[in-house]
Protein backbone atom coordinates (compact mmCIF):
# COMPACT_ATOMS: atom_id res chain seq x y z
CA UNK A 1 0.00 0.00 0.00
CA UNK A 2 1.37 3.41 -1.02
CA UNK A 3 1.22 6.05 1.72
CA UNK A 4 1.83 9.71 0.89
CA UNK A 5 4.94 11.29 2.35
CA UNK A 6 3.52 12.92 5.49
CA UNK A 7 -0.01 11.49 5.61
CA UNK A 8 -1.42 10.90 9.10
CA UNK A 9 1.47 12.82 10.76
CA UNK A 10 1.13 15.97 12.89
CA UNK A 11 3.25 17.42 15.69
CA UNK A 12 2.36 18.02 19.31
CA UNK A 13 3.34 21.28 21.09
CA UNK A 14 6.76 19.80 21.97
CA UNK A 15 7.53 19.00 18.32
CA UNK A 16 7.09 15.22 18.69
CA UNK A 17 5.47 13.56 15.68
CA UNK A 18 2.04 12.06 16.31
CA UNK A 19 0.01 9.66 14.16
CA UNK A 20 -3.59 10.77 13.65
CA UNK A 21 -5.93 8.66 11.50
CA UNK A 22 -9.62 9.44 11.01
CA UNK A 23 -11.87 6.65 12.27
CA UNK A 24 -14.78 5.93 9.88
CA UNK A 25 -18.30 5.90 11.37
CA UNK A 26 -18.67 2.12 11.11
CA UNK A 27 -15.58 1.62 13.32
CA UNK A 28 -16.16 4.29 15.99
CA UNK A 29 -17.89 1.86 18.36
CA UNK A 30 -14.67 -0.15 18.49
CA UNK A 31 -12.73 2.93 19.65
CA UNK A 32 -15.09 4.28 22.29
CA UNK A 33 -16.89 6.61 19.89
CA UNK A 34 -13.71 8.59 19.11
CA UNK A 35 -13.26 10.38 15.78
CA UNK A 36 -9.48 9.91 15.55
CA UNK A 37 -6.96 7.17 16.29
CA UNK A 38 -4.02 9.06 17.82
CA UNK A 39 -0.67 7.63 18.92
CA UNK A 40 2.68 9.33 19.58
CA UNK A 41 5.70 8.13 17.63
CA UNK A 42 7.94 9.31 20.48
CA UNK A 43 10.38 11.01 18.10
CA UNK A 44 11.01 14.43 16.58
CA UNK A 45 12.88 12.82 13.66
CA UNK A 46 10.52 12.85 10.67
CA UNK A 47 12.27 9.90 9.03
CA UNK A 48 11.83 7.67 12.07
CA UNK A 49 8.27 8.91 12.45
CA UNK A 50 7.43 7.90 8.86
CA UNK A 51 8.72 4.36 9.42
CA UNK A 52 6.67 4.11 12.61
CA UNK A 53 3.63 5.54 10.79
CA UNK A 54 3.92 3.15 7.84
CA UNK A 55 3.59 0.03 9.99
CA UNK A 56 0.66 1.41 11.99
CA UNK A 57 -1.16 2.77 8.92
CA UNK A 58 -0.91 -0.50 7.00
CA UNK A 59 -2.38 -2.45 9.91
CA UNK A 60 -5.14 0.13 10.47
CA UNK A 61 -6.08 0.19 6.78
CA UNK A 62 -6.23 -3.62 6.66
CA UNK A 63 -8.63 -3.56 9.63
CA UNK A 64 -10.69 -0.83 7.98
CA UNK A 65 -11.08 -2.88 4.80
CA UNK A 66 -12.13 -5.96 6.77
CA UNK A 67 -14.84 -4.03 8.62
CA UNK A 68 -16.06 -1.87 5.74
CA UNK A 69 -19.79 -2.59 5.15
CA UNK A 70 -20.30 -4.65 2.01
CA UNK A 71 -23.19 -3.41 -0.15
CA UNK A 72 -25.68 -6.05 -1.16
CA UNK A 73 -26.33 -5.84 -4.90
CA UNK A 74 -26.10 -2.73 -7.06
CA UNK A 75 -27.09 0.73 -5.91
CA UNK A 76 -30.40 0.53 -7.75
CA UNK A 77 -31.11 -2.89 -6.20
CA UNK A 78 -30.60 -1.40 -2.74
CA UNK A 79 -33.00 1.48 -3.42
CA UNK A 80 -35.64 -0.82 -4.93
CA UNK A 81 -35.33 -3.13 -1.92
CA UNK A 82 -35.81 -0.20 0.44
CA UNK A 83 -38.96 0.95 -1.38
CA UNK A 84 -40.40 -2.58 -1.49
CA UNK A 85 -39.85 -2.92 2.24
CA UNK A 86 -41.81 0.28 2.88
CA UNK A 87 -44.57 -0.95 0.55
CA UNK A 88 -44.88 -4.23 2.44
CA UNK A 89 -45.04 -2.37 5.74
CA UNK A 90 -47.87 -0.08 4.59
CA UNK A 91 -49.92 -3.07 3.47
CA UNK A 92 -49.71 -4.70 6.90
CA UNK A 93 -49.94 -1.53 9.02
CA UNK A 94 -53.37 -0.30 10.15
CA UNK A 95 -54.64 2.92 8.48
CA UNK A 96 -54.00 6.16 10.38
CA UNK A 97 -55.69 9.51 10.32
CA UNK A 98 -53.55 12.44 9.14
CA UNK A 99 -53.03 15.10 11.76
CA UNK A 100 -51.02 18.32 11.33
CA UNK A 101 -49.74 17.89 14.88
CA UNK A 102 -48.23 14.54 13.91
CA UNK A 103 -45.87 16.42 11.60
CA UNK A 104 -44.52 18.62 14.41
CA UNK A 105 -41.17 17.34 15.65
CA UNK A 106 -40.27 17.25 19.32
CA UNK A 107 -37.35 19.30 20.62
CA UNK A 108 -34.13 17.32 19.97
CA UNK A 109 -31.47 16.46 22.54
CA UNK A 110 -28.51 18.73 23.28
CA UNK A 111 -26.14 17.00 20.84
CA UNK A 112 -28.74 17.10 18.07
CA UNK A 113 -29.47 20.78 18.76
CA UNK A 114 -25.75 21.50 18.65
CA UNK A 115 -25.54 19.87 15.21
CA UNK A 116 -28.59 21.81 13.99
CA UNK A 117 -27.08 25.06 15.27
CA UNK A 118 -23.71 24.43 13.59
CA UNK A 119 -25.40 23.46 10.32
CA UNK A 120 -27.65 26.53 10.33
CA UNK A 121 -24.83 28.97 11.09
CA UNK A 122 -21.99 27.29 9.18
CA UNK A 123 -21.97 30.11 6.61
CA UNK A 124 -22.59 32.95 9.07
CA UNK A 125 -20.22 32.12 11.96
CA UNK A 126 -16.47 31.75 11.87
CA UNK A 127 -14.98 28.29 12.33
CA UNK A 128 -13.43 29.37 15.64
CA UNK A 129 -16.85 30.47 16.94
CA UNK A 130 -18.49 27.18 15.98
CA UNK A 131 -15.60 25.33 17.57
CA UNK A 132 -16.27 27.13 20.86
CA UNK A 133 -19.91 26.02 20.65
CA UNK A 134 -18.85 22.42 20.22
CA UNK A 135 -16.36 22.73 23.10
CA UNK A 136 -19.00 24.22 25.42
CA UNK A 137 -21.32 21.26 24.83
CA UNK A 138 -18.48 18.76 25.39
CA UNK A 139 -17.42 20.37 28.69
CA UNK A 140 -21.00 20.55 29.97
CA UNK A 141 -21.73 16.88 29.19
CA UNK A 142 -18.43 15.88 30.80
CA UNK A 143 -19.49 17.73 33.97
CA UNK A 144 -22.92 16.06 33.91
CA UNK A 145 -21.29 12.65 33.22
CA UNK A 146 -23.72 12.05 30.37
CA UNK A 147 -23.33 11.23 26.70
CA UNK A 148 -26.35 13.37 25.86
CA UNK A 149 -29.26 15.08 27.62
CA UNK A 150 -32.61 16.68 26.86
CA UNK A 151 -32.70 20.47 27.07
CA UNK A 152 -35.63 20.41 29.50
CA UNK A 153 -33.50 18.42 31.97
CA UNK A 154 -31.05 21.30 32.40
CA UNK A 155 -32.29 23.99 34.80
CA UNK A 156 -30.78 27.11 36.32
CA UNK A 157 -29.59 25.23 39.41
CA UNK A 158 -27.67 22.81 37.16
CA UNK A 159 -26.15 25.72 35.29
CA UNK A 160 -25.03 27.68 38.37
CA UNK A 161 -23.49 24.53 39.87
CA UNK A 162 -21.46 24.01 36.71
CA UNK A 163 -20.43 27.67 36.60
CA UNK A 164 -19.27 27.57 40.22
CA UNK A 165 -17.00 24.64 39.35
CA UNK A 166 -15.69 26.33 36.20
CA UNK A 167 -14.75 29.48 38.14
CA UNK A 168 -12.10 27.45 39.96
CA UNK A 169 -10.64 26.13 36.70
CA UNK A 170 -11.20 28.58 33.84
CA UNK A 171 -10.83 32.27 33.08
CA UNK A 172 -14.03 34.30 33.23
CA UNK A 173 -13.83 35.09 29.53
CA UNK A 174 -13.68 31.37 28.71
CA UNK A 175 -16.72 30.72 30.91
CA UNK A 176 -18.55 33.60 29.24
CA UNK A 177 -17.81 32.04 25.84
CA UNK A 178 -19.36 28.76 27.01
CA UNK A 179 -22.47 30.52 28.36
CA UNK A 180 -22.95 32.57 25.21
CA UNK A 181 -22.66 29.51 22.96
CA UNK A 182 -25.12 27.42 24.99
CA UNK A 183 -27.57 30.32 25.33
CA UNK A 184 -27.74 30.59 21.55
CA UNK A 185 -28.50 26.87 21.24
CA UNK A 186 -31.40 27.28 23.70
CA UNK A 187 -32.66 30.35 21.81
CA UNK A 188 -32.64 28.43 18.54
CA UNK A 189 -34.53 25.51 20.11
CA UNK A 190 -37.19 27.84 21.56
CA UNK A 191 -37.69 29.45 18.15
CA UNK A 192 -38.01 26.12 16.33
CA UNK A 193 -39.78 23.65 18.62
CA UNK A 194 -43.13 23.85 20.43
CA UNK A 195 -41.96 21.86 23.45
CA UNK A 196 -38.53 23.50 23.90
CA UNK A 197 -37.83 25.22 27.26
CA UNK A 198 -39.21 28.76 27.17
CA UNK A 199 -36.91 29.95 29.94
CA UNK A 200 -33.25 30.16 28.93
CA UNK A 201 -31.16 29.07 31.98
CA UNK A 202 -28.00 30.52 30.39
CA UNK A 203 -29.16 34.14 30.49
CA UNK A 204 -28.66 36.65 33.28
CA UNK A 205 -25.62 35.27 35.12
CA UNK A 206 -23.71 38.58 35.06
CA UNK A 207 -20.14 37.28 35.03
CA UNK A 208 -18.75 40.67 33.93
CA UNK A 209 -16.06 38.91 31.93
CA UNK A 210 -15.08 42.08 30.09
CA UNK A 211 -14.10 43.82 33.32
CA UNK A 212 -11.90 40.83 34.20
CA UNK A 213 -9.76 41.17 31.08
CA UNK A 214 -6.18 42.16 31.75
CA UNK A 215 -4.68 44.74 29.42
CA UNK A 216 -1.45 43.86 27.66
CA UNK A 217 1.79 45.69 28.41
CA UNK A 218 4.24 46.82 25.76
CA UNK A 219 7.80 45.46 25.67
CA UNK A 220 10.60 47.97 26.04
CA UNK A 221 13.07 47.87 23.17
CA UNK A 222 15.66 46.30 25.49
CA UNK A 223 13.24 43.57 26.56
CA UNK A 224 12.25 42.85 22.98
CA UNK A 225 15.92 42.58 22.02
CA UNK A 226 16.42 39.94 24.74
CA UNK A 227 13.36 37.98 23.65
CA UNK A 228 14.49 38.09 20.03
CA UNK A 229 17.96 36.87 21.05
CA UNK A 230 16.39 33.99 22.99
CA UNK A 231 14.92 32.76 19.68
CA UNK A 232 18.39 32.31 18.18
CA UNK A 233 18.39 29.24 15.96
CA UNK A 234 14.61 29.36 15.54
CA UNK A 235 14.40 31.17 12.20
CA UNK A 236 10.67 30.66 11.70
CA UNK A 237 9.81 32.14 15.09
CA UNK A 238 12.11 35.11 14.52
CA UNK A 239 10.50 35.76 11.13
CA UNK A 240 7.00 35.57 12.59
CA UNK A 241 8.03 38.01 15.33
CA UNK A 242 9.53 40.48 12.85
CA UNK A 243 6.33 40.50 10.82
CA UNK A 244 4.35 41.08 14.01
CA UNK A 245 6.57 43.97 15.02
CA UNK A 246 6.36 45.77 11.67
CA UNK A 247 2.75 45.01 10.71
CA UNK A 248 0.76 44.85 13.97
CA UNK A 249 -1.02 41.71 12.75
CA UNK A 250 -2.48 39.21 15.20
CA UNK A 251 -0.41 36.05 15.59
CA UNK A 252 -2.99 33.81 13.93
CA UNK A 253 -3.32 36.27 11.04
CA UNK A 254 0.43 35.98 10.44
CA UNK A 255 0.43 32.19 10.69
CA UNK A 256 -2.52 31.99 8.28
CA UNK A 257 -0.71 33.97 5.58
CA UNK A 258 -0.31 32.26 2.24
CA UNK A 259 1.94 33.29 -0.62
CA UNK A 260 -1.19 34.55 -2.41
CA UNK A 261 -1.74 37.03 0.45
CA UNK A 262 1.45 38.91 -0.48
CA UNK A 263 0.66 41.11 -3.45
CA UNK A 264 1.34 44.49 -5.01
CA UNK A 265 -1.58 46.92 -4.78
CA UNK A 266 -1.21 50.30 -6.48
CA UNK A 267 2.52 49.65 -6.69
CA UNK A 268 2.90 48.90 -2.96
CA UNK A 269 3.78 45.43 -1.63
CA UNK A 270 1.09 44.54 0.90
CA UNK A 271 -0.14 41.85 3.25
CA UNK A 272 -3.75 41.04 2.41
CA UNK A 273 -5.70 39.77 5.42
CA UNK A 274 -8.93 38.28 4.07
CA UNK A 275 -10.59 37.37 7.37
CA UNK A 276 -9.93 37.37 11.09
CA UNK A 277 -11.25 37.85 14.58
CA UNK A 278 -13.75 40.58 13.66
CA UNK A 279 -15.51 41.91 10.56
CA UNK A 280 -12.98 44.75 10.46
CA UNK A 281 -10.04 42.32 10.37
CA UNK A 282 -10.11 42.04 6.57
CA UNK A 283 -7.65 44.70 5.40
CA UNK A 284 -4.40 45.47 3.60
CA UNK A 285 -1.17 46.38 5.38
CA UNK A 286 1.83 47.73 3.44
CA UNK A 287 5.00 45.70 3.98
CA UNK A 288 7.57 47.73 5.95
CA UNK A 289 10.87 48.28 4.12
CA UNK A 290 12.75 46.56 6.97
CA UNK A 291 11.06 43.22 6.24
CA UNK A 292 10.39 43.52 2.51
CA UNK A 293 13.25 41.21 1.48
CA UNK A 294 12.20 38.67 4.12
CA UNK A 295 8.56 38.67 2.98
CA UNK A 296 9.50 38.27 -0.68
CA UNK A 297 11.77 35.32 0.14
CA UNK A 298 9.02 33.66 2.17
CA UNK A 299 6.58 34.13 -0.70
CA UNK A 300 8.95 32.37 -3.09
CA UNK A 301 9.27 29.22 -0.96
CA UNK A 302 5.87 28.41 0.57
CA UNK A 303 4.86 25.24 2.43
CA UNK A 304 1.65 23.91 0.88
CA UNK A 305 0.85 27.52 0.09
CA UNK A 306 1.61 28.87 3.61
CA UNK A 307 4.52 31.18 4.41
CA UNK A 308 5.48 29.16 7.51
CA UNK A 309 6.10 25.43 7.81
CA UNK A 310 4.77 24.96 11.35
CA UNK A 311 1.58 26.77 10.43
CA UNK A 312 1.12 24.55 7.37
CA UNK A 313 1.14 21.26 9.32
CA UNK A 314 -1.23 22.25 12.16
CA UNK A 315 -4.70 20.77 11.75
CA UNK A 316 -7.16 21.96 14.39
CA UNK A 317 -10.93 21.84 14.39
CA UNK A 318 -11.15 25.59 15.04
CA UNK A 319 -8.86 26.45 12.13
CA UNK A 320 -6.19 28.13 14.26
CA UNK A 321 -2.63 27.82 12.99
CA UNK A 322 -0.76 29.77 15.67
CA UNK A 323 -0.73 27.29 18.58
CA UNK A 324 2.90 26.20 18.17
CA UNK A 325 4.15 29.76 17.62
CA UNK A 326 2.29 31.11 20.66
CA UNK A 327 3.94 28.52 22.89
CA UNK A 328 7.39 29.12 21.39
CA UNK A 329 7.12 32.89 21.90
CA UNK A 330 6.09 32.40 25.52
CA UNK A 331 9.06 30.10 26.15
CA UNK A 332 11.48 32.60 24.62
CA UNK A 333 9.99 35.43 26.67
CA UNK A 334 10.27 33.47 29.93
CA UNK A 335 13.81 32.43 29.10
CA UNK A 336 14.82 36.04 28.40
CA UNK A 337 12.82 37.94 31.02
CA UNK A 338 11.72 35.36 33.60
CA UNK A 339 8.17 34.46 34.60
CA UNK A 340 7.53 37.04 37.30
CA UNK A 341 6.18 40.39 36.16
CA UNK A 342 5.91 39.47 32.47
CA UNK A 343 2.45 37.86 32.48
CA UNK A 344 0.92 40.76 30.55
CA UNK A 345 3.71 40.90 27.98
CA UNK A 346 2.85 38.50 25.16
CA UNK A 347 2.96 38.35 21.37
CA UNK A 348 -0.20 40.48 21.25
CA UNK A 349 1.83 43.22 22.94
CA UNK A 350 3.50 43.81 19.58
CA UNK A 351 0.16 45.12 18.25
CA UNK A 352 -0.07 47.51 21.17
CA UNK A 353 3.51 48.65 20.58
CA UNK A 354 2.81 49.45 16.94
CA UNK A 355 -0.36 51.35 17.87
CA UNK A 356 1.61 53.30 20.50
CA UNK A 357 4.36 54.20 18.04
CA UNK A 358 1.87 55.43 15.44
CA UNK A 359 -0.06 57.40 18.05
CA UNK A 360 3.18 59.17 18.96
CA UNK A 361 4.05 59.87 15.33
CA UNK A 362 7.06 57.55 15.32
CA UNK A 363 10.02 56.80 17.57
CA UNK A 364 13.04 59.05 17.97
CA UNK A 365 11.82 61.44 15.27
CA UNK A 366 11.07 64.50 17.35
CA UNK A 367 7.63 65.92 17.97
CA UNK A 368 5.50 64.77 15.06
CA UNK A 369 1.76 64.71 14.63
CA UNK A 370 0.14 61.43 15.70
CA UNK A 371 -1.20 59.23 12.93
CA UNK A 372 -4.99 59.77 12.65
CA UNK A 373 -6.86 57.37 14.89
CA UNK A 374 -9.03 56.00 12.10
CA UNK A 375 -5.89 55.16 10.06
CA UNK A 376 -4.40 53.27 13.01
CA UNK A 377 -7.69 51.37 13.30
CA UNK A 378 -7.56 50.60 9.58
CA UNK A 379 -4.04 49.15 9.84
CA UNK A 380 -4.84 47.08 12.95
CA UNK A 381 -8.22 45.85 11.76
CA UNK A 382 -10.28 47.62 14.42
CA UNK A 383 -13.71 49.14 13.98
CA UNK A 384 -13.38 52.69 12.64
CA UNK A 385 -15.77 54.82 14.64
CA UNK A 386 -19.48 54.47 15.25
CA UNK A 387 -20.90 56.81 12.61
CA UNK A 388 -22.39 55.55 9.36
CA UNK A 389 -19.85 57.53 7.35
CA UNK A 390 -16.96 55.54 8.81
CA UNK A 391 -18.73 52.18 8.88
CA UNK A 392 -20.06 52.29 5.33
CA UNK A 393 -18.71 55.03 3.10
CA UNK A 394 -15.09 55.19 4.29
CA UNK A 395 -14.30 51.47 4.22
CA UNK A 396 -11.63 51.79 1.52
CA UNK A 397 -10.80 55.49 1.85
CA UNK A 398 -7.08 55.05 2.54
CA UNK A 399 -4.81 54.03 -0.32
CA UNK A 400 -1.83 51.68 0.17
CA UNK A 401 0.46 54.61 -0.63
CA UNK A 402 -0.93 56.62 2.29
CA UNK A 403 -0.85 53.64 4.67
CA UNK A 404 2.76 52.87 3.68
CA UNK A 405 3.75 56.33 4.88
CA UNK A 406 2.40 55.51 8.34
CA UNK A 407 3.89 52.00 8.52
CA UNK A 408 7.35 53.40 7.76
CA UNK A 409 7.18 55.45 10.99
CA UNK A 410 7.65 52.20 12.93
CA UNK A 411 11.20 51.45 14.05
CA UNK A 412 12.97 49.29 16.65
CA UNK A 413 16.52 49.47 17.93
CA UNK A 414 17.00 45.71 17.90
CA UNK A 415 17.02 45.46 14.10
CA UNK A 416 18.44 48.79 13.04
Amino acid sequence: MQIKKDSYLVTDPAGVWVIRITIPPYMKHLFGGKSYFIRSTGTVDIRKARLFRDRIAVEFNNLREQLRPKPQGSRIDQILGELRGISNYTKDAPPTQYSPLAQVQACPSLLSMRDIYILQFSEKRKLTTLSKTNKAVEVLLEYLKKRDIQLRDINRTTVTGWLDKLKTEKALQTIQNYISALAQIWDLARNRYHDAPQDNPWRGHGLEAKSSKVSYEVFTHAELAKVFAAMEGDEEMQNVTLIGMYSGMRLNEICSLRSSNIKEIEGVLCFEVTEGKTKSAARIIPVHSMIKALVLSLREKPYNGFLFYRASIIDRADGKRSTWHSQRFTRAKRKALGEQGTERKVFHSLRHALAQILDRGGVGRGKLKPVPEDRIALLLGHERGKTESFKTYSKHAASPVELQKYIELVSYEITE
